[in-house]
């Protein structure tokens, strides 16, 4: 296995600006085969989040294999050079070469990115990224003689990774045990479609991103969090939550490994070749970690007096009262889209489609939507 070199915390804002200098002087220059290439790959999460840890590394181990060594990686992780959610634009601007991006931070740069968030009735990691996969992979038309891709991420060249797992309601100890409970509790939200959500169910919504998340619940400034099991870990978050609600489904995180789209025409054919292939090869790997995670969380949480009660166990006032918020989320976040000049009905029914196809349920009147 290859080592990654890596550039500590201490590195200063003199040296990224150094490193982006540097970037837009090959800009305009083309490697060829067999040329050695040394790539800057970043992200904000920590080395040890399963999209860095089980996606992104093998990605890079396995690039670094079919070009035989031809393309190296230098690395860093945790906010050493990028911060969340700064990815893309670090991208754009040549600080960084390859990085992981997480597009629904950026809900003003791409409003519809957050569709893999609407709640659904069942479905799974592997169900989700499969979806996920095929919708930034499709070649049909979505409006203007454009694809999904091309609509939201045109500037870039993207390799899909898995979503996360399924996002449940997490709380430090506040139970559902009633309509009333659900009405008043504040809880974190990640996107806009959980603040829809939020609002039709009664619940206050705080906004912010994951990494901000442990500081906050450990001050008490909210309850709790839609969040996914799975990810609990990257963050410590497994030492807050007390009570978890599963069994109901809140939609999957997503993201992808992105190049800009200058930088992806300036590798050789057989660097093109060597990235797509390993990008096939660590996908499914990749779902299944989140999968894994959560399975050895679980019992872990448990015997630290952690909670988990089945959506089905909630009293059935509860259940509706959540239900109903699920099915208005979709129409909502169809028409938010629509007013702002896009393909809101067309995206959220395309996604419908997709993730029936690959096993998963949505509510009755989401199969009705034409």
């Amino acid at each position: 296995m290859k080592k990654f070199k890596s550039q500590l915390l201490v590195a200063s804002l003199g040296l990224a600006v150094l490193l982006s200098g540097c970037s837009s002087d090959d800009s305009g220059s083309t490697s060829a085969e067999g040329e050695k290439i040394t790539l800057r790959a970043a992200t904000g999460l920590s080395a040890q989040h399963a999209w860095w840890e089980k996606s992104m590394v093998p990605w890079m181990e396995r690039v670094e294999e079919l070009t035989d060594g031809q393309v190296e990686f230098e690395t860093f992780t945790g906010g050493e050079l990028v911060a969340v959610p700064d990815e893309a634009e670090a991208l754009e601007s040549g600080t960084v070469d390859v990085a992981l991006v997480l597009p629904i931070y950026q809900p003003d740069q791409f409003p519809m990115a957050e569709v893999t968030m609407l709640p659904l009735n069942h479905s799974d990691t592997l169900i989700a990224s499969n979806a996920w996969k095929k919708l930034l992979e499709s070649d049909e038309e979505l409006a203007d003689g454009k694809t999904y891709t091309e609509m939201q991420f045109g500037n870039f060249k993207v390799f899909p990774v898995s979503t996360t797992q399924e996002y449940s309601i997490s709380t430090t100890g506040h139970e559902f045990n009633s309509v009333g409970d659900v009405k008043g509790t504040s809880l974190r939200t990640p996107s806009r479609i959980h603040e829809m959500y939020a609002a039709k169910t009664g619940i206050n919504s705080v906004t912010m991103p994951a990494v901000e998340i442990y500081d906050a619940l450990s001050r008490g400034t909210f309850e709790g969090a839609f969040y996914s099991i799975a990810d609990w870990t990257g963050y410590g978050f497994q030492d807050l939550f007390t009570y978890t609600v599963t069994g109901i489904n809140f939609g999957h995180f997503n993201a992808f490994i992105g190049m800009s789209q200058d930088k992806w025409e300036e590798m050789p054919e057989n660097v093109q070749e060597a990235m797509t292939q390993a990008n096939e090869e660590i996908f499914e790997p990749g779902a299944q970690e989140w999968m894994d995670r959560a399975e050895a969380i679980i019992p872990e949480n448990e015997a630290n007096g952690g909670k988990f009660v089945d959506f089905s166990e909630l009293d059935q006032e509860v259940q509706d009262h959540f239900n109903t918020g699920i099915e208005d989320t979709w129409t909502d976040y169809a028409k938010l889209l629509e007013d702002n000049g896009l393909p809101g009905n067309e995206l959220v029914i395309k996604w419908r489609d997709l993730v029936v196809e690959e096993g998963g349920e949505v509510p009755e009147a989401i199969m009705n939507l034409e």
